[in-house]
């Protein structure tokens, strides 16, 4: 590390104020689909709080021609060129020397680092293979990258303006080095060390991603500091708020102000912030108020009962999935022609199911989910009206949607409407 430190104090170049990125994983087992590409999004991820944006991701397999394209391709785009992988023991390894070719610095072998990497085997047991030396050979004039978590060292070769960074595909040791040395190199050697990065991710539910950007696209749009983006899944929005600043009050000022001005624009579709989820700022409503909760689920099949029962919650008694007739037609006491005859009014027979939980659990609320299809479409998509029932001792409340998709997106969305209502009717009860 000292020779890290030593080569970053030097710097090289100007300032850049704007800084890009490009990440490149590399292995023949990605593009095969053996194995999911979670590096690039958790690299990306961290050099996006650091303020250093990506603009491309690459995935290329283990050939020496294409590996060495994309390298250079990356470098004449961005500043800061990322690769992970490709730095094994094995004869398909070819990332030091992809690196080699394109940066025209030779490998070099480095005892240090095979000292580390014999030091390591031995510990865990196993035998040094002549493979191993592979694995300390590293471009001529580079910065080494130490892995006390693993037998691949990494390094770093810089040009004139640009820097390149390998370092192993392994998940745990490429996390640990992101943290330990190459986003502490990057801060220095592009001189924002002393730039302060907060950001804050407020959460909603209601509208989809599309609607949402209606109400905050102009601040998404034009925004500089903080900057403002959205992460869409089914049913949630994740809004992140990032700001740069050179103290850590000036930082928490910039969100503060932004979430102030989206939160007046979006209400009470926010429903959390950073990790919460939906069902757990249910459950927290309940506990507050002394409720309790039990669910009956004809349509979505116990979706809502797994995701309340993972709160830990108290206040959730009982969930009930009743997927079939016979096991509806048990639950209602119903004949066949009786159910048929509940089911021809579905928002009615929603209502039933509420009020027909919470009696039979006890509860101070019963929630039911059901739905029909009214059209099947090409692609195993399928348009279904759902309906909802909150059931209390004085009231019931209903509400009807129209959802298209595939059976379990529907079932999903459908989940997290009900979710939603009743986030809404404990709001709605806590102000009365």
């Amino acid at each position: 590390m000292d020779i890290l430190s030593l080569r970053v104090e030097k710097g090289k170049g100007a300032v850049i104020s704007r800084m890009n990125a490009e990440i490149v994983a590399i292995g023949s087992e990605l593009l095969l689909g053996q194995i999911i590409d979670t590096n690039s999004a958790y690299i990306a991820q961290q050099l996006a709080e650091n303020g250093i944006e990506v603009i491309h991701t690459t995935t290329v397999g283990d050939d020496l021609g294409r590996i060495e394209s994309v390298i250079r391709s990356a470098i004449d785009r961005s500043q800061i060129v990322i690769t992970t992988g490709g730095i094994g023991p094995t004869e398909d390894d070819l990332t030091r020397e992809a690196l080699s070719n394109v940066t025209q610095h030779p490998l070099v072998f480095q005892p240090h680092l095979m000292e580390q990497i014999e030091t390591l085997i031995r510990k865990r047991g196993f035998r040094i293979t002549e493979n191993n030396r592979k694995q300390a050979f590293i471009p001529e004039g580079s910065i080494p990258i130490e892995n006390p978590k693993g037998t691949a060292p990494g390094f770093i070769v810089e040009g004139p303006n640009w820097v390149t960074l390998t370092i192993p595909g392994v998940p745990s040791e490429m996390q640990y080095l992101m943290k330990t040395t190459v986003i502490p190199f990057l801060r220095k050697r592009f001189h924002i060390e002393n730039q302060i990065i907060r950001y804050k991710v407020l959460r909603a539910c209601g509208l989809g991603e599309s609607a949402i950007g209606l109400q905050i696209g102009d601040l998404m749009r034009e925004s500089k500091n903080p900057t403002v983006g959205t992460l869409a899944s089914i049913g949630d929005i994740k809004i992140r708020i990032t700001a740069k600043a050179e103290n850590p009050g000036e930082a928490t000022s910039l969100i503060e102000k932004m979430e102030q001005e989206i939160r007046k624009r979006l209400g009470i579709l926010i429903y959390g912030v950073g990790d919460e989820t939906l069902q757990g700022n249910i459950a927290r409503e309940l506990e507050g108020r002394g409720f309790t909760l039990s669910v009956a689920e004809p349509f979505t099949g116990g979706i809502i009962s797994q995701r309340l029962s993972g709160t830990g919650t108290f206040s959730f008694l009982q969930g009930i999935a009743l997927p079939s007739d016979s096991s509806q037609m048990q639950f209602l006491n119903l004949s066949g022609a009786d159910l048929n005859n509940n089911r021809s009014n579905p928002a009615k027979f929603t209502e039933v199911l509420a009020r027909k939980i919470r009696n039979v659990s006890g509860t101070t609320l019963g929630l039911a989910v059901s739905g029909r299809v009214i059209e099947e479409q090409e692609r195993e998509e399928l348009r279904v009206e759902t309906f909802c029932s909150i059931a209390s001792a004085s009231d019931v409340e209903n509400l009807a949607h129209t959802l298209g998709g595939e059976l379990q997106m529907v079932r999903e969305r459908a989940s997290l409407i009900a979710l939603d209502m009743l986030r809404k009717y404990l709001l709605k009860k806590r102000k009365s």
